[in-house]
C-alpha cells in the first residue's frame, strides 16, 4: 500500500466559516503541517489513507529496557500497596506529602527524563506501563505523575527545549518539582485561535510580558514551573496575517502570578 502524501489543496472550504471557526481550524491544521510531511496512524485513518509504515513493524523495547522497567514497576508496585490509600485521598482532597516525596524519591517525576538530567531514562513503553500501574491504584496521583511529564514541562522540553533550558530545568522536574500546564481560559475554553493571554515582548525580545487568566490548570496548585500557552504578535506570510501562540515556561514565584482558587473535581478529588 502506497503511504498517503498531503493534498496539495485544503480538504476542508474555510470560505463560509465564521471568523472564530475559521481561525481555530487553521491554527490546528498548520501545527499538524509544522509536524512533518507524513501523516500519523491516527491521522491516517481519519484521512481514509491508513499509514501502515507507521506501525508495522510495531516498535519493541530493547532486553535492557524492559528489565529496567520491570524493575521501576516492581518498586512502584510495592510504593503503592504499602503507601497509598486511595479512598483516603479522594476523601481528604488531598495527595499525601510522603506520597509525593516518595514517588518524587523513585524518580517517578522523571520517568522519559534521561540520565544525564537527573531522570530515569525509560521508553515511552515504560512510562505507559507505569501509567497502568498507577490508574490501578488512585486516578488522582495518575494524573498529577501524567499531566507532569507530559502536557507539563518535561516532554516539550525533550522534544524542543534548548540544550540551555534542558539543563536548567529537567534535573528539578525530574527531582519531583511538580510542573503544570496553563491553556483553557474562562469563556474561551482550550480554543487556543480564540486564546485571551497575550505575550508582549520587551527589550526587544529579551523578555516577555505576560497578561492573562487561566483556569483548570492541571497541577497548578502545586506546581513550581508551569507551561503558559499565549498569543504573541501576528506575523506576515504571502500578505496573510499568522497568528502566533507561544509556549512559555514560567516560574511560579515571578511576580505577578496568582493563585485564586482550587478545584476539587469527582472522581479526582485531589488533583
Amino acid at each position: 500500500m502506497n503511504e498517503p502524501t498531503r493534498h496539495e489543496e485544503p480538504v476542508i472550504d474555510t470560505s463560509k466559516m465564521a471568523e472564530g471557526e475559521r481561525a481555530a481550524l487553521e491554527m490546528a491544521e498548520a501545527a499538524r503541517d509544522a509536524a512533518g510531511k507524513h501523516l500519523s496512524f491516527g491521522a491516517s485513518l481519519f484521512m481514509g489513507k491508513p499509514a501502515l509504515a507507521e506501525i508495522s513493524p510495531f516498535p519493541s523495547q530493547t532486553d535492557e529496557q524492559r528489565q529496567l522497567g520491570d524493575a521501576f514497576i516492581e518498586g512502584l508496585t510495592e510504593f503503592l500497596e504499602k503507601e497509598v490509600d486511595a479512598d483516603q485521598i479522594d476523601a481528604d482532597g488531598e495527595i499525601p506529602e510522603h506520597v509525593i516525596q516518595g514517588l518524587a524519591k523513585m524518580g517517578a517525576f522523571g520517568i522519559k527524563i534521561s540520565t544525564d538530567h537527573g531522570g530515569l531514562g525509560l521508553s515511552q513503553s515504560n512510562y505507559a506501563r507505569a501509567a497502568m500501574a498507577l490508574g490501578k491504584v488512585c486516578g488522582s496521583i495518575t494524573a498529577l505523575i501524567s499531566a507532569h511529564q507530559s502536557i507539563g514541562v518535561p516532554q516539550p522540553l525533550i522534544l524542543f527545549g534548548t540544550e540551555e533550558q534542558k539543563r536548567k530545568y529537567l534535573p528539578r522536574v525530574a527531582k519531583g518539582e511538580i510542573s503544570a500546564f496553563a491553556l483553557t481560559e474562562p469563556g474561551v475554553g482550550s480554543d487556543p485561535a480564540k486564546m485571551a493571554t497575550t505575550a508582549e515582548p520587551v527589550d526587544n525580545g529579551a523578555a516577555f510580558i505576560i497578561n492573562g487568566e487561566k483556569l483548570w490548570c492541571t497541577n497548578g496548585t502545586k506546581a513550581g514551573v508551569i507551561v503558559v500557552m499565549a498569543k504573541t504578535p501576528s506575523i506576515m506570510v504571502n500578505g496573510r496575517e499568522k497568528r502566533q501562540v507561544t509556549a512559555f515556561i514560567v516560574e511560579m514565584n515571578t511576580p505577578g502570578v496568582e493563585i485564586v482558587h482550587r478545584c476539587h473535581f469527582m472522581g479526582l478529588r485531589s488533583l
